[in-house]
């Protein structure tokens, strides 16, 4: 006993029992910490609604691991005489410097929290990204991958650009002019006539003509809607739908409105 108590006299086998103490009961908490984690997880069925939920709980699970990491080092490094205070400051410039470096992967990876907490957005849903539309494939902390409906081509966006993503669904709006000199009542026909006949086409779900939209300088603007069944039809879809429309049209013997330019020209003596 007196051979013990001389070396826990010695600062650094002090430092040492102690530094080993801390890291024993660091690993038991953490052991007890995963255990939860996997019992929560393995009772959770991973599915299209709770995909979001479960995304960011790996998240925050890899937070509290690094975060947990970290004390544990700045612990040891206090008990072994070193000054953590001095060491943070110095780690607070370094970081500085490179957040600067790397804001936008910072950006990306906040705005990729925002859209699984808020769920912007999930793999399937139809968006518009600028002068494009597709279908979510796929997304992370960091990017947001679109099928474009267009090309078929795959589109990789940085979750920053998010203000540039809007979802749209599975509808079609067509804007269908037609001339002032057709009678109101013949025109609601037309319209619900062709409503019918889209409605029949393979892969739409359903047709309905809203009536007047506005009215235009040289045409009656009238609206379709259209649900389909698959986003990525969408394209091919909407052809079938104006073909449909004109070939009506021409059976009713309707001119299509087109912007027309009346030239005077005066003869000059």
């Amino acid at each position: 006993m007196e051979t013990i108590a001389n070396l826990w006299k010695i600062q650094a086998v002090r430092q040492a029992v102690i530094s080993i103490l801390v890291i024993v009961i660091t690993l038991v908490v953490w052991i007890i910490i995963r255990k939860i984690s996997k019992s929560y997880q393995k009772k959770r069925v991973v599915d299209e609604k709770n995909r979001a939920a479960s995304s960011l709980k790996s998240v925050i699970y890899d937070a509290v691991k690094i975060s947990v990491f970290v004390l544990l080092v700045l612990t040891i490094l206090q008990i072994n005489g070193v000054n953590v205070t001095s060491l943070i400051a110095g780690v607070g410039v370094a970081s500085a410097v490179v957040g600067l470096a790397l804001q936008d992967f910072f950006k990306d990876i906040i705005m990729g929290i925002h859209i699984l907490m808020d769920d912007f957005y999930q793999i399937g849903d139809v968006v518009q990204y600028l002068d494009d539309e597709g279908v979510i494939e796929g997304f992370n902390l960091r990017t947001t991958k679109i099928r474009s409906i267009y090309d078929a081509d795959l589109i990789t966006i940085c979750n920053r650009n998010i203000d540039h993503i809007s979802k749209t669904g599975d509808q079609i709006y067509i804007h269908q002019p037609l001339p002032y000199e057709l009678a109101s009542d013949k025109a609601d026909k037309v319209m619900t006539q062709i409503a019918e006949s889209i409605s029949q086409c393979e892969g739409i779900v359903s047709c309905d003509s809203l009536g007047i939209n506005e009215f235009r300088g040289s045409n009656v603007d009238y609206l379709l809607k259209i649900i389909i069944d698959d986003p990525m039809k969408k394209l091919s879809l909407k052809r079938e739908a104006l073909r449909v429309i004109r070939v009506t049209l021409e059976k009713e013997r309707i001119n299509i409105p087109y912007e027309q330019l009346d030239v005077h020209v005066d003869s000059i003596k």
